[in-house]
């Protein structure tokens, strides 16, 4: 507890028209056409409880109680949502842990694991100020105010394109049983392709990785080496080259089961 937090990184930030337009044409409808009402819908959950507090000012209402549950949903909306998604994936994540990843060759197990695989992908600290960065200053708009609905949407894209192209990406078990422990980050699902920040050129293709536990992680993957493999055994060198991923993809803290285990990997 404490540690990996930020106070109100969560926190719902009102959208004004032009945020709502901005988002509708940069996102929304570049999306898939069957996922633009959900996208919708998201944007008006979020902006929901700001419309409601400002026709109760408008009417002369102002009761603490009311007003106290108002700026828990601003505080907490999107937080219980991350929360949700969390709890549908930590049946896949206990499985992975028995080295048992047959629920991703199932529709609801895949679905829901690879949605939960994107979401961690986006949701960080990391990522918002990488992207924010990388767009620029914007006349009008505020890219890191809309940035906790963008990336919502970008992830139930992301989810969709691997679900629509499920038999390119394979997942595979990565097993570690070397003297060296796998290392994880505030960054915790990373795209092998990309080390954020190293260049501004477009990433095409994504291979996400994704360690579990000091000994267990896994890989989506389309790439030909892993195609009929469901279990790697990593050597020392693997674990070391994904350690070193996770580092280089780090925000501001890089998580080991002990100092010592850390102690080799430098930013």
């Amino acid at each position: 507890m404490g540690i990996g937090q930020k106070r109100d990184f969560y926190k719902l930030n009102e959208l004004n028209s032009n945020d709502l337009s901005f988002i509708k044409r940069l996102a929304i409808d570049s999306s898939p056409k069957h996922l633009q009402n959900s996208h919708l819908n998201l944007v008006k959950q979020f902006n929901l409880v700001f419309r409601l507090r400002d026709e109760l000012k408008s009417k002369g209402v102002d009761e603490p109680k009311l007003n106290k549950l108002l700026d828990v949903t601003i505080h907490n909306l999107e937080e219980n949502l991350h929360a949700d998604i969390e709890n549908k994936a930590i049946k896949y994540i206990n499985s992975i842990l028995r080295e048992d990843i047959e629920f991703y060759n199932t529709d609801i197990g895949y679905t829901e694991f690879i949605y939960f695989l994107c979401v961690q992908l986006m949701r960080t600290e990391k990522i918002r100020k990488s992207t924010v960065k990388g767009v620029g200053p914007i006349e009008g708009i505020d890219f890191e105010k809309i940035w906790n609905v963008l990336s919502h949407i970008f992830a139930k894209n992301m989810g969709w394109n691997f679900y629509a192209n499920r038999e390119l990406h394979k997942m595979t078990l990565l097993k570690n049983e070397t003297t060296k422990e796998l290392i994880t980050a505030d960054q915790p699902v990373i795209n092998t392709y990309a080390t954020i920040g190293a260049s501004t050129a477009p990433i095409e293709n994504v291979e996400l990785y994704y360690p579990v536990s000091p000994r267990i992680a896994i890989l989506v993957s389309e790439k030909e080496g892993y195609k009929g493999i469901s279990k790697k055994l990593l050597s020392e060198n693997d674990v070391v080259s994904y350690n070193n991923q996770i580092v280089k993809n780090s925000h501001k803290q890089v998580y080991g089961t002990s100092l010592s285990v850390l102690e080799e990997y430098n930013r």
